[in-house]
């Protein structure tokens, strides 16, 4: 036969003189290392046996190295008492840490444990529907606390707004404008991701520039480039409507760098691209959604870092002048190239050299 179950009552007690232990831990603790903290930080005095003259020598030291100038020993301390006391006091400070997150624990547990009590008390369904909302409050809010204190990964640059960003909490993207409606962590797979989880809130970035409608677009031709059916006359009009309207959007964009040389054998010359092109867009990159031509240097190189990452390609939009009728005329359009980033014979991942472009 089983023992009865404990009451509430008694876990209660129980989960008191548990806690009252290890604040008489935590205590006991704070002692012994404030002790050691004055044996090694304080002065050593020497007294010499043959003068009865007493001398003071500089303190052992939490991390201060043991050895003289010339790489011996120090003389004028005990050794293997100053390496034992440094060992106890990082032991101590491990410990300690888990006390501290072992009472965090127990003060959440108690309080779950004195509702319940309260609530228990007052009787009736009321009180259970309320003891189990008020449990799940504290259960919620102790996961809340512990992911706040994780620790967070390095800062991402985010193409889409062109800002450096951090992960939140919760996992979203903070320190940006409906980052709590993206992930952090689709920044280290490729902007596609971040961009289709503004596109699916519908919601846009920067101020009045619609760049998330030019990326549904291009997520919506990409989609429908790998899904079109052999012999389908919808899908084929409706890729035609899309790729009119980010042909439309793309003719209207401003040129913010021209590509003075394009190197032989390098990705950009196997994408088709020339010398004298007026780059119009670079991935997500556009003169709308940046501010200066450092920042679009920037955004640049993490859309390239990306894309090699992922051995994937990148649509470039360029606006090209091309000469007719013997130089006597010229033809202004806008061509469109898929460039997939390497590494190459020559520096970097894409074999050719921007400077800004200046009306």
């Amino acid at each position: 036969m089983s023992p009865p179950a404990p009451s509430d009552n008694d876990l209660l007690t129980m989960k008191r003189k548990e806690l009252l232990s290890l604040s008489n831990q935590k205590h006991s603790l704070e002692l012994e290392v404030n002790a050691i903290i004055s044996e090694l930080t304080s002065p050593i005095t020497i007294t010499s046996d043959d003068s009865n003259t007493t001398t003071t020598a500089p303190p052992m030291g939490i991390d201060t190295p043991l050895v003289d100038s010339e790489g011996y020993p120090r003389s004028d301390i005990d050794i293997y008492r100053a390496r034992s006391l440094r060992k106890r006091f990082h032991e101590i400070q491990t410990d300690y840490k888990v006390l501290e997150g072992r009472i965090e624990r127990g003060l959440l547990e108690l309080t779950v444990l004195t509702d319940s009590d309260i609530g228990s008390g007052s009787g009736g369904n009321s009180g259970e529907a309320s003891t189990k909302s008020m449990s799940n409050d504290k259960v919620n809010e102790a996961q809340e606390i512990q992911a706040r204190r994780a620790p967070k990964p390095k800062p991402k640059f985010d193409p889409v707004t062109g800002k450096w960003v951090v992960k939140s909490w919760d996992g979203s993207v903070a320190g940006v404008e409906d980052g709590e409606v993206r992930k952090f962590e689709d920044l280290s797979h490729s902007s596609e991701g971040a961009l289709a989880s503004i596109a699916a809130a519908g919601t846009t970035v920067g101020g009045g520039s619609s760049v998330t409608t030019a990326l549904q677009q291009q997520l919506q031709q990409g989609s429908s480039s790998q899904q079109r059916p052999a012999s389908s006359t919808t899908g084929n009009t409706e890729q035609r409507s899309s790729t009119t309207s980010s042909t439309q959007q793309t003719i209207a964009l401003m040129p913010f760098a021209v590509i003075d040389q394009v190197f032989a054998n390098s990705p950009s010359q196997e994408a088709g691209i020339q010398e004298g092109d007026l780059l119009l867009r670079f991935g997500t990159v556009t003169a709308d959604n940046h501010g200066g031509f450092d920042s679009i240097k920037r955004a640049i190189v993490t859309e390239l870092s990306l894309a090699a990452a992922n051995e994937c390609s990148i649509s470039i939009a360029v606006r090209r002048t091309t000469a007719m009728l013997g130089g006597v005329a010229e033809m202004i359009r806008t061509e469109t190239f898929d460039l997939r980033p390497r590494q190459w014979a020559g520096n970097g991942l894409l074999g050719c050299h921007l400077q800004e472009y200046k009306e």
